[in-house]
């Protein structure tokens, strides 16, 4: 790496160096500069760069435009995962496709990959336009300058950027909203639970079944009878999900991808040996009466809404919990009867027990008395003074 005078010009001071292509070896760059102290300055932090294996190829990232980035990272994700470990759900990519069809795409399609800053960026998200016209809404605004920040994070994995434009030097995004809604679980007691069950006819077993099982409304309806464990030690096999895409049922893996083991309660159990007993092993256990798959506002609308009216009928404190507040009544009575946390995880369907720690973590407040509780009770007697 080498710094030439040139024999004329304005910008007389030239550096001088080697790169690897990928494509086409090694391959020769130059950078004039005005003065020399400024071709030093390059010189030293580009040479510092390359050995630190941080540099990356400005002439890169002006080929790349933004569009054809986001269509590699839109493709990458559906395929392999961001983080090339599992690809995101069908109706996770639906999301992200949309997000970019119809605001990244019409702003930043065609800009270079290297024109992308943080000023622009934060411009663009605050005066940011629904599908309307009219200014989006704060949860519109933080989606879609959520999926561009990755989109660009792709670019740095991808080393045509050194760092994320859409990001400040610490690491942050101020122009974001947090539109995050405060997520109010509903936890129901056994015998609400039990309740709503009773009022709710032939949806009974799949009520009890979310309920003290904890399993989403796509994993509920994706189960069949090979997923149904009813030996010694009942359990579910929960290995896929349905998701709802424009409109159509997709089926797939589960939200986080991975497959769980999930105890069933013996009585609840054993309802379910007879309602599967002689079907064949591919079957849904739950469906609708045309043999085909269960929609959740259907079965909303016809039954599960109706069982709570007549459950919670004179009780004006009754709760009127959705399908999925099932899962948190499930992950509450297992911590009510004692289970351990990781068991807990496992109902819940969550990647580690502290994400289940954080969602639940109320739950778990009357676990530090008892534990103090328990340690005065062995205490007792003691001489410790």
């Amino acid at each position: 790496m080498a710094v030439n005078k040139l024999p004329s010009g304005v910008k007389r001071w030239q550096v001088d160096w080697v790169v690897d292509d990928a494509k086409k070896g090694k391959v020769r760059r130059r950078k004039r500069f005005s003065t020399k102290a400024e071709a030093q300055d390059f010189q030293a932090s580009t040479r510092q760069a390359i050995r630190s294996g941080s540099w990356v190829d400005p002439k890169l990232a002006d080929k790349m435009t933004v569009g054809k980035l986001a269509l590699e990272w839109l493709e990458r994700v559906k395929t392999i995962g961001a983080n090339g470990r599992r690809p995101v759900t069908p109706k996770t990519y639906d999301n992200y496709l949309r997000l970019y069809e119809n605001y990244i795409e019409p702003q930043w399609g065609m800009t270079r990959v290297s024109s992308v800053t943080y000023d622009a960026t934060s411009e663009w998200v605050t005066s940011l336009k629904g599908m309307d016209g009219k200014p989006a809404g704060a949860r519109t605004r933080e989606l879609v300058s959520k999926v561009f920040g990755r989109v660009m994070g792709y670019a740095v994995r991808k080393r045509l950027l050194p760092a994320n434009p859409t990001k400040d030097p610490t690491g942050r995004a101020d122009y974001i909203p947090d539109a995050r809604p405060v997520k109010r679980h509903t936890y129901l007691t056994m015998k609400q639970l039990a309740a709503i069950a009773h009022e709710a006819g032939d949806g009974a077993l799949m009520v009890m079944l979310a309920g003290t099982c904890g399993l989403r409304w796509g994993e509920v309806t994706a189960l069949t009878v090979a997923n149904v464990k009813l030996g010694d030690k009942p359990m579910l096999a929960v290995t896929q999900a349905y998701s709802e895409v424009s409109g159509k049922l997709i089926l797939g893996p589960t939200k986080g991808g991975e497959d769980r083991q999930v105890p069933i309660p013996r009585l609840i159990a054993d309802r379910l040996r007879v309602a599967v007993e002689g079907a064949p092993s591919t079957e849904r256990v739950f469906q609708s009466p045309r043999g085909t798959v269960l929609r959740n506002g259907n079965f909303t609308k016809t039954v599960y809404k109706p069982a709570i009216e007549r459950a919670g009928a004179g009780d004006s404190d009754f709760p009127s919990p959705t399908f999925h507040d099932l899962r948190h009544t499930a992950v509450s009575l297992a911590i009510s009867a004692g289970a351990n946390v990781k068991v807990v995880q496992r109902i819940a369907g969550h990647a580690s027990a502290t994400l289940t720690l954080d969602t639940y973590a109320g739950l778990f407040d009357d676990d530090l008395h008892d534990s103090a509780s328990r340690l005065n009770d062995l205490l007792q007697g003691m001489d410790w003074q």
